[in-house]
């Protein structure tokens, strides 16, 4: 996307309660068996939970993405497989006031490291119909849906969640022996009884004490009935959250360029705006660069400003290449799947005006470190236009702003993927055009990945 000083159009946003009936109606149309897992409560009108869970048969995902794509108004800004879920992350659904996305995730597979504590064809076939006012759509029983409630963070996570455990003890209370018949194939009757007369009784201590035994014994009876099926299911499993632990692609990354310092407010502003438009939303640990400054700063005037020591050179190489492996390990480690990362890029300061920012080392070794860092997947240039800017930095003059924002516009028209807007209008005007920007590079990618994925599935259907 290349663009110059253009403005997004923004587009309506859906109410939830129109969002969830279009979907289930187009997952009724399109033959999609599914059941909503839990938080249900509040539906058509409001969605409890900061998700929505949707149970589907494996087999089921390639029309569920489709009857998802279906709904007008709505764009997917990501996409994310794991070995049981895919995650769909939608822009233009109001679940909440001033939230503008949803995380949509289809589930076909309740498992622990790939081993099923729940079949999935079990949990469909006994799920009971449920009617608010006139949405109709399909829940799990009572005791499935509170072993659910339990497990995603029980046993795949190793820690209770408050949250659900009252309703989960209050099931288990009122159907002792239909909660343990229902454990018991995929661990046991032993561990199951045990697991549910410690959550009847709240001993929480008792309940983690579970954790280990209820591994154990899921795993060796997975192995023992299906050794080869549970062999594979763990290996995809694995490589899957490698994958998605230690690959960059997983990682959207966006730079904002602004000459004018207006860029950390307007990232202020947009993380909120962001929520659901990716798993993680994360302002990137761009002030590595603002503290390199300020070390270089102190240092220069430690030494007098006009003096270049030794020190002052070689400080200043070891700080860059530092942030450099810095930005490119946060690439591979730390992050969950979709990461979408927000930064104002600073670093390109010092090839604009080296000695402004204190940058005491050789212009040409800023320029070569500055190609070797991770390309970002869409750039923003805030462009002043003209207006306003010298009085938003005080400390540089008229003509020094000049150069910069001409090194800016020639720099950022050189990168594949870019858009300039015009900074020059309101701060609240200026936020939403990024984010609008932000949200149309995220969908275009998305497009391309799900055509990658599921036209070929179309063709042939």
């Amino acid at each position: 996307m290349q663009s110059d000083l253009s403005t997004p159009l923004q587009p309506q946003v859906l109410a939830f309660r129109e969002f969830i009936t279009g979907l289930f109606y187009a997952l009724d149309e399109a033959g999609v068996r599914f059941c909503v897992l839990r938080n249900y409560e509040g539906f058509p009108a409001i969605n409890l939970g900061g998700d929505l869970d949707l149970l589907i048969a494996p087999s089921d995902l390639p029309y569920a993405i489709r009857a998802l794509r279906s709904i007008q108004g709505i764009r997917i800004t990501g996409y994310s497989e794991r070995s049981w879920v895919a995650h769909a992350f939608v822009e233009g659904v109001s679940p909440e006031p001033n939230i503008h996305a949803l995380q949509v995730d289809f589930l076909w597979l309740l498992s622990w490291k790939g081993n099923a504590y729940l079949p999935t064809e079990t949990i469909l076939d006994a799920s009971i119909l449920r009617q608010a006012e006139d949405l109709s759509f399909r829940v799990p029983l009572p005791v499935h849906e509170a072993a659910i409630s339990l497990f995603a963070s029980l046993l795949v996570g190793g820690w209770l969640k408050e949250k659900y455990f009252p309703e989960v003890q209050r099931t288990f209370a009122n159907d002792k022996s239909g909660t343990i018949a229902a454990l018991s194939p995929q661990f046991g009757p032993k561990i199951s009884m045990r697991l549910v007369e410690s959550v009847i009784d709240g001993d929480r201590g008792e309940i983690l004490g579970c954790i280990k035994p209820l591994r154990i014994s899921l795993t060796m009876r997975s192995l023992l009935r299906k050794p080869l099926r549970s062999a594979w299911a763990v290996t995809q499993y694995l490589a899957r959250e490698i994958t998605v632990r230690f690959s960059p692609g997983s990682v959207e990354t966006v730079r904002i360029l602004a000459s004018d310092g207006r860029g950390e407010a307007i990232i202020e502003d947009l993380l909120p705006m962001l929520y659901a438009s990716a798993k993680t939303i994360e302002r990137s640990n761009t002030d590595q660069l603002a503290l390199f400054e300020r070390a270089l700063r102190e240092e220069a005037q430690a030494d007098g400003f006009n003096r270049l020591t030794r020190s002052d050179f070689f400080v200043s190489i070891v700080k860059v290449l530092r942030w450099l492996l810095k930005e490119w390990w946060g690439q591979f480690v730390g992050k969950k799947n979709l990461t979408l990362r927000i930064c104002e890029d600073c670093y390109h300061n010092l090839l604009i005006d080296p000695k402004n920012y204190w940058y005491r080392g050789p212009k040409w070794f800023a320029r070569f470190v500055g190609e070797l860092l991770p390309t970002p997947d869409l750039w923003i240039l805030l462009d002043p236009a003209g207006d306003g800017a010298a009085s938003k930095n005080h400390e540089l003059s008229t003509a020094k702003i000049d150069v910069q924002v001409d090194a800016y516009r020639s720099f950022v028209k050189t990168r594949k993927s870019y858009i300039i807007l015009n900074a020059s209008k309101p701060l609240t005007s200026v936020t939403e055009d990024t984010y609008l920007a932000i949200i149309d590079i995220l969908a275009q990618r998305a497009a391309k990945q799900l055509r990658r994925r599921f036209d070929a599935f179309a063709d042939s259907a």
